[in-house]
């Protein structure tokens, strides 16, 4: 990516990896320009193509040419969604990120709703409890899974797994820190939150179903979910292995 002379500071960064999104890259810029103009912070939207095999990221590149809130970085091999976090992190200088998909199932219209929970009751992060309206084998493995990341880890969240958040980005670098061992380790946002005693406040959302790309589970996603709870046993057992943490701010 090509650095923008004389860029202005920004005082949020919205961070959305990207794995053959090309049908859903101009939308997401759409929709997310028209929710920074009604926000009260200068924000800007940072998409990372994390190695795709189609058009994302000639897509990308049309988006960051037409709009200064947009910038695009790019992994030549796909790195995983966390992978696209902390490569958004790294390019991002705001003291504020917000993690978003880019498949348009999380909106990006509630983004507002999740700073203003930040604003209003300083919690060390804020986290989208989102509220799907189809697929009952999802939703049914999403609550399976929330139940057994509250049990195993003595938590009571509502959406543990949920990777729509915002916080400082010292936070996020902080709940980062563990994820180098895992492969799903963003379905551990709220357990490494939970670990550091971070205070954590939860916000309402709808989750849209994706109309266009296609999702790296499937309906019943069995081989994603042992090995989910194979590197949750692990990460249960690592946790129990450290020094208890201070209470976050």
């Amino acid at each position: 990516m090509e650095p923008r002379a004389s860029r202005p500071p920004r005082e949020l960064s919205v961070i959305a990896p990207c794995f053959n999104e090309e049908p859903n890259v101009h939308v997401l810029v759409e929709r997310m320009l028209a929710v920074f103009a009604a926000l009260p912070v200068d924000a800007e939207l940072i998409l990372v193509d994390d190695g795709s095999r189609d058009a994302t990221w000639e897509k990308i590149q049309e988006q960051q040419a037409a709009h200064d809130r947009v910038r695009g970085f790019r992994h030549e091999t796909n790195k995983g969604i966390v992978g696209g976090w902390k490569t958004g992190l790294e390019g991002s200088t705001a003291p504020l990120i917000c993690l978003i998909d880019s498949d348009l199932q999380n909106r990006p219209e509630d983004i507002p709703r999740l700073y203003e929970a930040f604003v209003r009751d300083s919690p060390d992060l804020v986290q989208a409890v989102r509220h799907p309206k189809v697929n009952k084998n999802r939703i049914a493995f999403s609550k399976g899974l929330n139940v057994l990341l509250n049990v195993t880890f003595g938590m009571q969240l509502r959406d543990n797994k949920s990777g729509f958040v915002l916080c400082k980005r010292e936070v996020l670098s902080s709940i980062l820190e563990d994820s180098a061992e895992y492969r799903y380790f963003q379905s551990f946002i709220g357990v490494a939150a939970g670990v550091r005693r971070y205070r954590v406040a939860e916000v309402d959302t709808d989750f849209d179903a994706r109309n266009a790309g296609e999702s790296f589970l499937s309906n019943f996603p069995l081989k994603v979910s042992l090995r989910i709870c194979r590197e949750l046993a692990h990460y249960r057992v690592d946790t129990l292995r450290r020094p208890r943490a201070p209470k976050g701010r």
